[in-house]
């Protein structure tokens, strides 16, 4: 597949596709390879080039206003080659089917689809993922896995086993899938891929009903339009509202904002530590609520356990949905990690050095991991009880555009991200259940942290996990979001978006595997709307 760097085209090259999509992270390169295997004309715009640049880093530039959060862009989102997948650590999972329902205690909630709608489109993504099944197994895993569940009884009236998998390159297992190598592996199709490619503005047709083509610059100061009979913003939970709010030659508010819902119900995961553990005491606890290597019928993946809060305590209790898991800070001299570094082809003397002093842990590390099947043991300074809670959808924590522009006069995003008291609630209460349940089956128990205890606010220290959600929100109807449930902006023929900002919740599921269930799903109505269209 031709990736074509935006500054070496002539500028009066007309540039015109069936399909345009803004964005080459998960969401854009699942639709592109979706449709390569068609006569579509695609064309995928990349902000980023083919390695990271300061140029690029700077248009990521953000104003925040609300909650403290991650403020070093790279830590959340990519402008390069395949978007976020150059930086992520491939924890993917599902949402849970309560994440679905309208619940009366947690308002704006309900997704228009269900989730035994969404379960095909999962089992599809997996593979782009290098996923060995497309659902979270919860206690099914054990019987997939050929194994006995070694932790003991949790009372599931409280808290259910889930499991993340790992979203690895199968060619490579010690790197995560990365969607910039998914889309060059593409041959023979009609998919082309601009890179240094910046939509500035979208263009809808004289009556503003149907979207008609993107404005892009490059680096070079270079104004070119990109014609398209349909659009996919695909650029993330930020940039795709804050591009529909930039929009507003035509329509004052900004595209697809005639009800004021764009950049609305900005959702992340708040996270955090809740306790920690001894590491000298926990090795046992570490092999029951750790990381698995597990061979399945379908295949071997590496598979990390979490508890989540039970669907009976989040209506019982009027809680949001949240899960805990083990997090570990490593040691400076954690020998896997130096073999890791040696292994990645960034060998040194100290890491060399690190790896020939630990041989004897090593060896027991590999008949953990080999033998018994479980994840490779590390070398800590500390154990943490770490926490992610679903964030209630609230209209006011939003993105709205800023006074500054970036430099090709776009306004920034100012963020204003709220967190309220119905997470706090939720975070106390998993934190003194997993305790007093720990002390139940004699297991090593957490040390609460004291703002737990003492009831004061969520610290500062939760912070965003980079997973910006909901900020064109799907709905049934136009007045309480800004796409239809085929993700088509309401009132803009053409127009689509994908990704994270069309969940109307979040649960507390990394959104990865969500996203490319989503973007394969919207593949689907776009190969019958273009097929319809060329008829």
């Amino acid at each position: 597949m031709p990736v074509l760097d935006l500054r070496d085209m002539p500028a009066a090259d007309p540039i015109e596709a069936d399909l345009c999509i803004i964005g080459s992270g998960p969401a854009g390169a699942t639709i592109a390879s979706e449709l390569a295997p068609g006569h579509l004309r695609v064309v995928v715009l990349e902000s980023g080039g083919l390695a990271r640049q300061a140029s690029a880093d700077a248009l990521n530039e953000i104003e925040n206003v609300g909650r403290p959060r991650e403020l070093d862009q790279w830590n959340v989102r990519n402008r390069v080659l395949g978007g976020s997948s150059a930086t992520w650590g491939g924890r993917c999972t599902v949402l849970d089917s309560i994440d679905y329902e309208a619940r009366d205690w947690v308002p704006h909630s309900g997704w228009p689809i269900a989730a035994e709608q969404i379960e095909p489109y999962l089992q599809r993504a997996a593979p782009y993922l290098g996923l060995i099944i497309g659902s979270d197994p919860g206690d099914a895993f054990w019987s997939l896995a050929g194994r006995p569940d070694p932790m003991p009884a949790i009372d599931k009236e409280l808290l259910v086993s889930m499991f993340w998998q790992f979203a690895r390159d199968r060619s490579n297992p010690l790197n995560c899938v990365r969607f910039s190598e998914r889309l060059m592996s593409l041959r023979g199709t009609d998919v082309r891929v601009l890179v240094n490619a910046t939509v500035t503005h979208i263009n809808l047709n004289h009556a503003r009903t149907a979207v008609e083509s993107v404005e892009v610059r490059s680096t070079d100061g270079e104004h070119r339009l990109v014609s398209a009979r349909c659009v996919v913003l695909c650029a993330g939970g930020i940039e795709n509202a804050r591009l529909l709010l930039a929009s507003n030659r035509q329509i004052q508010a900004g595209v697809g904002n005639q009800n004021d819902l764009v950049g609305r119900y900005l959702m992340d995961h708040p996270r955090g530590k809740i306790g920690s553990f001894d590491p000298a005491r926990t090795s046992s606890l570490q092999r029951w609520l750790g990381v698995y290597n597990a061979k399945t019928p379908f295949g071997s993946n590496l598979f990390w356990r979490g508890l989540r809060l039970s669907p009976n305590m989040q209506r019982k209790l009027r809680l949001l949905n949240c899960v805990v898991f083990l997090e570990p800070e490593l040691a400076a001299d954690d020998p896997l990690n130096a073999l890791k570094q040696i292994l990645r082809g960034r060998p040194s003397a100290r890491n060399a050095m690190i790896v020939a002093s630990h041989a004897g842990w090593l060896a027991k590390g590999l008949h953990r991991y080999f033998v018994e099947r479980n994840g490779l043991p590390r070398k800590l300074d500390r154990l943490n009880l770490t926490c992610i809670v679903e964030q209630r959808p609230d209209p006011d924590s939003r993105i709205t555009l800023a006074d500054r522009t970036d430099l090709f006069g776009v306004p920034l995003s100012r963020i204003d991200w709220r967190v309220g008291d119905q997470e706090r609630a939720t975070v106390r209460s998993v934190a003194r259940m997993v305790e007093r349940e720990f002390r139940r089956l004699s297991i090593e128990a957490p040390a609460i942290e004291a703002w737990v205890t003492d009831e004061e606010p969520l610290p500062v220290s939760f912070l965003d996990h980079g997973h910006p959600a909901g900020t064109t929100r799907m709905s049934r109807h136009p007045e309480r979001g800004v796409v239809d449930p085929d993700c088509e902006v309401y009132g803009v023929n053409g127009l689509f978006v994908s990704g994270a900002s069309v969940f109307p919740t979040v649960g507390h599921a990394n959104p990865a595997h969500m996203i490319v269930a989503m973007a394969v799903r919207l593949s689907d109505t776009l190969k019958k709307r273009l097929a319809m269209s060329t008829a």
